[in-house]
């Protein structure tokens, strides 16, 4: 009990740094998470445990609402252990002029964290033996001109593909405001664009590689993407306020995204396009997706152990940053355990998204921003809090 104690004691004197006040709290000062907390729990474990998340919440709250003041945070957090949450709060408006209250219910545009639902669509027609991941594009638009281009290599961007995001108006054949997935595929069979290099030769990360997963997942199950999403994840797992966008629908409640000045960002013509963005989802269902993942509600593990496998382990891919790789639909950040950080951000108009899990401990960190501002990226903070937690969590655990 008595070394345990020292243990606990150390641990609770580190010093951490609270970046976005720019000053270093420390134990003394009342800002360390596990000040004082072992004189008051008695040794009791989970007393303890309960005292550190609360603490773990009130220092994530300060951050946040540091970053509300001086950096304009708009939006949603929501931070959990285990599918449980731990902090969850929101910032500023759902409509900037009207000042309405946003909430963990609110839809906000997922943009890239979007592809994770998309390439979870293909690994559960994988599962059930309706496509194969080494499947070419050809198998479903015969008329497809690129050769060598499987569904394994669209979710791990390895085809090489141009993005489509930067295709002119005129590019796509249409009188329509908005281009269509059927309009990206019509592009590059008529158009042909130049390959930006061979396929499988390297990662390029490209919006393309998605827009076309989603148009496999219509090919195979003959139902619209939103319909088959809404069919096969969201309705199941109760996700009542996420859907493909449709800019024609009216009666979405999709939130409107603001730039840097609180200038609403209209849709352009790329917004009726799905699969690589225009998802939108709240923080209490991306929580639910997260604890779907976790348990095996929508894949097995041995699809979801590829998913988060590095499938860009050529001397061309990430070679600057070989902690860093790309699974199918998860970006992944080696950690110095030599596990895996598995993520995704987004950006789309103004919004700016993080959807992070830490697989092994169980830690969620979800942020939905509807206001342009790259700094929703910086989660380095909460992920320090929660280390200094994991650790009471485990030395609680031995008492």
């Amino acid at each position: 009990m008595q070394k345990q104690y020292s243990l606990l004691r150390t641990l609770f004197t580190i010093t951490i740094v609270i970046i976005g006040s720019g000053t270093i709290a420390t134990a003394g000062d009342g800002n360390n998470l596990f000040s004082n907390i072992t004189e008051q729990c008695h040794y009791e474990s989970q007393s303890m445990i309960q005292m550190a998340q609360c603490r773990a919440s009130e220092l994530i709250d300060s951050f946040y609402r540091k970053r509300c003041k001086n950096d304009g945070f708009n939006g949603a957090v929501m931070v959990a252990k285990d599918g449980v949450p731990i902090y969850s709060n929101t910032f500023g408006y759902a409509n900037l002029q009207k000042r309405d209250t946003l909430s963990l219910q609110s839809s906000f545009q997922l943009a890239s964290v979007s592809k994770t639902l998309t390439a979870s669509a293909i690994l559960f027609l994988a599962e059930k033996g309706l496509v194969s991941l080494d499947d070419s594009i050809q198998q479903f638009f015969p008329e497809f001109p690129y050769r060598g281009i499987t569904l394994k290599m669209l979710l791990s961007h390895r085809t090489g593909l141009p993005d489509y995001t930067y295709f002119p108006k005129e590019y796509f054949n249409t009188s329509s405001k908005y281009i269509t997935n059927s309009d990206v595929v019509n592009c590059f069979i008529t158009r042909k664009p130049p390959l930006r290099c061979k396929p499988d030769h390297m990662f390029i990360y490209c919006n393309t590689n998605y827009a076309l997963l989603a148009s496999v997942v219509e090919n195979v199950s003959r139902m619209s993407f939103g319909e088959f999403m809404n069919k096969v994840i969201f309705e199941p797992l109760n996700m009542t306020n996420t859907f493909v966008y449709n800019p024609y629908d009216t009666a979405q409640q999709a939130l409107n995204t603001y730039d840097r000045k609180s200038r609403i960002w209209n849709d352009n013509m790329y917004d009726g396009v799905y699969g690589d963005k225009g998802i939108y989802s709240s923080a209490e269902d991306l929580l639910k997706w997260d604890v779907a993942l976790r348990s095996g509600k929508i894949l097995t593990a041995e699809s979801l152990k590829e998913a988060y496998t590095p499938q860009n382990t050529d001397r061309y891919s990430f070679a600057r940053e070989k902690e860093k790789n790309y699974g199918y639909g998860w970006r992944m950040s080696q950690q110095p355990d030599n596990s895996y950080l598995i993520y995704h951000n987004g950006f789309w108009h103004g919004a700016n998204t993080v959807f992070a899990r830490d697989i092994n401990n169980g830690y969620t960190i979800i942020v939905l921003g509807n206001k342009s501002n790259q700094n929703n990226y910086w989660t380095q903070p909460v992920w320090d809090i929660l280390k200094q937690l994991n650790e009471v969590e485990n030395l609680a655990a031995t008492q």
